[in-house]
């Protein structure tokens, strides 16, 4: 069995506004930082798969939920949190 990794995920996500466009705040339209913690479910090439939650269910099975997919071409930074 792998080593169960914890990590931060510092990632750049679109953002929205619904009003008009107003050039003197031009930050307003930038992408959102965005930071999230949980553990690593699975990793490849494209992309980072985060479950916030973890239990065994009766069956042993080990289950994730509250899921973030993150596009690693939006990933600015990857921190493991020691516990």
């Amino acid at each position: 069995m792998s080593k169960e990794r914890i990590v931060c995920v510092e990632w750049e996500d679109a953002c929205f506004s619904s009003g008009y466009y107003d050039k003197t705040t031009p930050k307003k339209y930038e992408p959102a930082p965005i930071s999230t913690v949980g553990i690593v479910v699975k990793s490849d090439r494209s992309k980072i798969i985060l479950g916030t939650d973890k239990w065994q269910s009766d069956d042993g099975n080990i289950e994730y939920r509250h899921i973030h997919t993150i596009p690693k071409k939006m990933i600015t930074k990857i921190r493991e949190l020691k516990g």
